[in-house]
């Protein structure tokens, strides 16, 4: 039989990797994550309001002209819902900015007289 070769063994220090540093790291990700969809949302949130204002200034506008603009406010809930759902905003938050959309939208329908808003009964 063979005599058994010697293994040569180091002991590490013992430490354990920082749990800190870890929840540093994923913390910074997170936050460019975050930060990335909410500025997503804000250029679409913008993009609707500019094609808002110029419909808006139009005089002959026709109401068949408001369906550009009803897909990049598509677009933009589906951007605010996205957000909603992965944490980056509020339940709140999210149903306020797709209803300041709502919102100006009917506006410039009413403007144009595209939409008449019913009476409330008192």
């Amino acid at each position: 039989m063979a005599p058994r070769k010697s293994i040569v063994c180091e002991a590490t220090s013992g430490k354990k990797p920082d749990s800190a540093e870890k929840r540093a790291r994923q913390a910074e990700k997170r936050r460019i994550r975050n930060k990335s969809r909410k500025s997503e949302i804000k250029t679409r949130m913008k993009k609707v309001f500019d094609a808002l204002d110029e419909l808006k200034k139009k005089t002959e506008a026709q109401a068949d002209e408001i369906l550009p603009v009803e897909k990049l406010i598509a677009e933009a809930y589906s951007a605010i819902d996205k957000a909603v759902q992965k944490g980056t905003l509020h339940r709140n938050t999210g149903a306020h900015r797709k209803s300041r959309l709502a919102r100006r939208k009917k506006a410039v329908e009413i403007h144009h007289a595209w939409y008449t808003p019913q009476p409330v009964d008192a």
